[in-house]
C-alpha cells in the first residue's frame, strides 16, 4: 500500500512530458542527447567484447532506446539550436531529463494500477501494456535489422529504385559507411577532448553527418545517397510536431537522421537500421497500385526465412514449407513451416502483423485486435494443423501438389512467429492467449524472426532445441520475462530447471547478455567468445555428450526422448553414466539399469559385442521387464560396444502401462531401481555379495553384470 500511496503523489504524466518537450527545445539540448547517447548505448572494450560488459550496462539507471528516442522527438518544433551551453548547464539538462523521464515513468505505472483489482491480473490492462511495450527490451540487434532488410524486400528492389532512388543493397552499403565513419569520429573526439578545454567538452560531433562523407565511404552516387537522405531525415525547425506523450508516434523512429542548424546528426544507429527495415513497407503500402505484391512479398518472406533458419539447425530432410493438410478431399489444415525430427513434430505459422500506435498508446480494444491477427490466429492454425496431424488417413502436400510422407508425431509444439520485434510479447502471449490444451500438443512459443535467427546461430543442435522448447513449454505460465532471449540465456547456462510446482520465475534482461556478446562476436566480427559457456560446452568428450551427437545426427536410429533425457542431467549424472560405461567395457560385458528422474521413465544400457540379432531382443526384454515393473509409460535403451565404448544401436519402448499376469509373476521380486551414483558407489564397496542380485535392477547375479 505504501507504494501505491507514493505513486499517488507524482504530477500527471502529462504535465512532466510539457516540461520535457520545453526542456528538449532549450538552446544547444542535442549535446545532452549526445552524452546519454555515448554513455547508454556504446560500450568500448579493451581486448574482447564480453557478456560481462554488456550486462554491466543493462543497469536501472540507464535510458532505453525509447527514452533517447523521445528526447530527440522533443526537438521537434524548436529551434535545432547546437550551440554549445556551459558545462553546469549541460549537467542541469542531464539531471533534468533523467527526473522527467524516471517522472513519466511513475506516472504510467501509476495508471497501470489504477483500475486494478484482486480478482484480474495487473498487466491486462491497456495502461499496463503501455508501460510494458515502452520500456521491453529491443528483440532484435542493428545486424539482423539490415540483413533482414535486404532479404525481405528483394522483390521490390524494382520499385524502390523507381520510387525513393536506392534498394536495400545501396542502404545496407550505406549503413556500413556510417558506422564506420561514426566510429571514427568517436574515437578522435574522445582524443580531442584530451586536449581540450573542460569548459567545451561535448561528444555532439561523432554523431555528425556529412553526405560527402558517406558518398566517399561508400562509393556510391551522390544522387543514391542524397535519397537515402532524403528518405530518413527528419528536419526539426519545420517539422510541426504531433508528439503529445512519449507513446505517441514518433516521426524521428521513422527518420531517425535529424537536420539542427543545417546539419545532419543521427544520435541512434540501431533507429536508423530498424526504419530501414520497417519503413519500406509503409512506402511502398501508400502506392495503391503496388500493395498487394508488397503485401504478398512480405509475407512470402516470413516464411522463407523461418524456413532457412530451421534448415540450419535440422537439416533439409527434417524441414518441409507450405503443407496443406487433406482428410480425404477436405483441406484440415495449412502449415507454413513443419519439422519432423524422429518422434517430435514442430508446427510453425509465421505472421507479419504488427503492434500499431494505437496500441502502444494503451488503447486495449486494439491491442487484444493487434494481438488476435499476429498470435491467436497463428495458435489456432497450429491447434488445427495438430488435429490434422494426429488424423489416421491424413495426407500432406506441398505447393507443388506432391505427397509428402510424414512421421506420425507423438508430440508436437507449435510456434508462432512474427516478423516485425513486437515489445513486450511474451507479457501479452500470457494475459491474452487462449490455448487449447490436449495430449501431444504442447505450450505454445510465441518469438519473432529476430529470436528464431538467434536460435539458430547459436543452438545448431536439433536435440538443445527440442530440449529449450520442452521447458519452454513445461513452465509456459511460470516464467515472466519481457526479453526471450533472457530466457534463453538462462537456459543454456543453467539449463531451466525448476525444482517445485511452486517455484517461479522473473528473468531480467541481463541473463541475454552473454548471448548478445557471441552474436556480436559472430556477426560484427570482434574478438570474444563466439559460443555461450554451458549447455553448449558442457558436455564435450562424455559419453552422453556422444550419444547425444549421435541423436542429432539421426533421430530415428535412436530416439529424441534419450536426447532429451540426457539433456537435463547435471554434471554429476553425466560423468556418472560415463564411468559406468567405462567399466562395463573395462570387463567387455555387462548391463545396468537406472531411473530417468523427472520423465517417469528409465534407461537401460547393455554392454557387448553379441550379434545384433541376439542382442537387441535381450535389450528389448529386459527393457519391457522394468518398464512394466516401474510402471511406466516409456523406456530407453541402448546397446554399447565394449571395445569403443561406442553406441551400436538403441531401442524406445512407449506404450501405456497395462496389467500382465506374466510379466507380473516375473517381476515380483526383482529389486527396485537404485540412481547412478548408488550403483557406483555399491559396487566400489563390495557389499553386495557375487551371487546375489545386481543393485543396478538387471535382475543377474552381481558377478555377471556390474561387479
Amino acid at each position: 500500500m505504501s507504494c501505491l500511496k507514493e505513486l499517488s503523489r507524482v504530477r500527471t504524466e502529462e504535465k512532466c512530458f510539457q516540461e520535457l518537450i520545453e526542456l528538449c527545445r532549450s538552446p544547444g539540448f542535442a549535446h545532452a542527447i549526445a552524452m546519454f547517447c555515448f554513455r547508454d548505448n556504446w560500450i568500448g572494450f579493451k581486448d574482447q567484447m564480453t557478456g560481462k560488459l554488456i550486462a554491466d550496462k543493462k543497469t536501472p539507471q540507464r535510458l532505453v532506446r525509447t527514452e533517447i528516442a523521445s528526447l530527440i522527438g522533443g526537438l521537434l518544433g524548436g529551434s535545432g539550436s547546437i550551440e554549445l551551453p556551459d558545462q553546469a548547464v549541460t549537467a542541469e539538462y542531464l539531471e533534468r531529463a533523467e527526473r522527467l523521464l524516471e517522472e513519466i515513468h511513475q506516472c504510467m505505472i501509476k495508471d497501470a494500477f489504477s483500475d486494478w483489482d484482486a480478482d484480474s491480473s495487473p498487466l491486462s490492462t491497456g495502461e499496463a501494456i503501455r508501460e510494458a511495450a515502452f520500456y521491453a527490451t529491443e528483440s532484435a540487434y542493428a545486424f539482423q535489422y539490415i540483413e533482414f532488410a535486404e532479404m525481405r524486400y528483394q522483390q521490390d528492389e524494382q520499385w524502390l529504385a523507381e520510387n525513393v532512388g536506392f534498394t536495400l543493397k545501396d542502404a545496407k552499403i550505406i549503413v556500413d559507411a556510417i558506422v564506420d565513419i561514426q566510429s571514427q569520429k568517436a574515437m578522435r573526439q574522445l582524443e580531442n577532448l584530451r586536449k581540450t578545454d573542460p569548459a567545451l567538452w561535448t561528444i555532439l560531433p561523432a554523431f555528425e553527418l556529412e553526405q560527402g562523407e558517406v558518398v566517399s565511404a561508400s562509393g556510391l552516387p551522390e544522387k543514391t545517397v542524397e535519397a537515402f537522405f532524403d528518405a530518413f531525415t527528419c528536419d526539426v525547425s519545420s517539422e510541426s510536431s504531433s508528439f503529445k506523450s512519449v507513446t505517441d508516434f514518433n516521426i524521428t523512429s521513422a527518420r531517425p537522421i535529424v537536420l539542427l542548424g543545417g546539419r545532419y546528426f543521427l544520435f541512434q544507429y540501431v533507429s536508423l537500421t530498424e526504419a530501414i527495415y520497417e519503413s519500406p513497407a509503409h512506402w511502398m503500402y501508400q502506392d495503391a497500385a503496388y500493395r498487394a505484391k508488397a503485401s504478398a512479398n512480405k509475407g512470402h518472406f516470413t516464411e522463407a526465412i523461418t524456413f532457412q533458419f530451421l534448415k540450419k539447425v535440422f537439416g533439409d530432410e527434417h524441414v518441409f514449407q507450405n503443407l496443406d493438410l487433406f482428410d480425404g478431399s477436405k483441406k484440415v489444415g495449412e502449415i507454413d513451416v513443419y519439422v519432423s525430427f524422429g518422434e517430435i513434430g514442430i508446427v510453425f505459422q509465421c505472421k507479419s502483423q504488427k503492434l500499431t500506435a494505437a496500441s502502444r498508446s494503451g488503447n486495449l480494444v486494439r491491442i487484444q485486435k493487434d494481438f488476435q491477427l499476429a498470435i491467436q490466429e497463428a495458435y489456432d492454425q497450429c491447434r488445427a494443423c495438430f488435429n490434422g496431424l494426429k488424423t489416421e488417413n491424413i495426407v500432406a502436400k506441398d505447393a507443388a501438389g506432391n505427397v509428402v510422407e510424414l512421421k506420425k508425431p507423438e508430440r508436437v509444439f507449435p510456434i508462432t512467429v512474427i516478423s516485425d520485434h513486437y515489445p513486450a510479447l511474451s507479457i501479452q502471449v500470457q494475459q491474452f492467449l487462449k490455448t487449447d490444451s490436449t495430449e501431444g500438443f504442447e505450450n505454445p512459443l510465441c518469438v519473432d524472426l529476430f529470436t528464431l535467427d538467434v536460435l539458430s546461430e547459436l543452438v545448431p543442435s536439433p536435440i538443445r532445441v527440442l530440449a529449450y522448447l520442452e521447458r519452454r513449454a513445461l513452465y509456459y505460465d511460470r516464467i515472466m520475462t519481457t526479453n526471450e532471449l533472457g530466457v534463453l540465456g538462462f537456459f543454456l547456462k543453467a539449463n531451466l530447471w525448476l525444482e517445485t510446482e511452486n517455484d517461479f520465475l522473473n528473468l531480467d534482461d541481463s541473463l541475454a547478455s552473454d548471448i548478445d556478446a557471441a552474436m556480436i562476436v559472430r556477426r560484427e566480427g570482434l574478438p570474444g567468445k563466439d559460443t555461450p559457456e554451458g549447455l553448449l560446452t558442457r558436455f564435450k568428450g562424455t559419453f552422453v555428450g556422444r550419444v547425444i551427437d549421435d541423436v542429432d545426427r539421426n533421430p530415428n536410429a535412436l530416439c529424441v526422448e534419450l536426447g532429451l533425457s540426457f539433456l537435463e542431467m547435471g554434471e554429476d549424472g553425466i560423468n556418472q553414466i560415463g564411468a559406468l560405461v567405462s567399466r562395463m567395457a573395462a570387463k567387455g560385458r555387462g548391463d545396468v539399469t537406472l531411473p530417468m528422474e523427472n520423465r517417469s521413465s528409465g534407461l537401460t544400457i547393455h554392454c557387448n559385442s553379441d550379434p545384433q540379432f541376439l542382442a537387441e531382443p535381450s535389450l528389448r526384454q529386459h527393457m519391457v521387464r522394468r518398464k512394466y515393473f516401474q510402471k511406466a509409460e516409456k523406456w530407453l535403451g541402448l546397446n554399447v560396444d565394449p571395445s569403443t565404448e561406442l553406441v551400436r544401436f538403441g531401442a524406445y519402448v512407449r506404450q501405456k502401462h497395462v496389467f500382465d499376469y506374466e510379466l507380473e509373476a516375473l517381476m515380483a521380486s526383482a529389486p527396485p531401481m537404485v540412481k547412478t551414483e548408488d550403483v557406483l558407489q555399491r559396487a566400489a564397496r563390495r557389499k553386495v555379495g557375487r551371487n546375489d542380485k545386481c543393485p543396478c535392477g538387471s535382475g543377474k547375479k552381481y558377478k555377471h553384470c556390474c561387479s
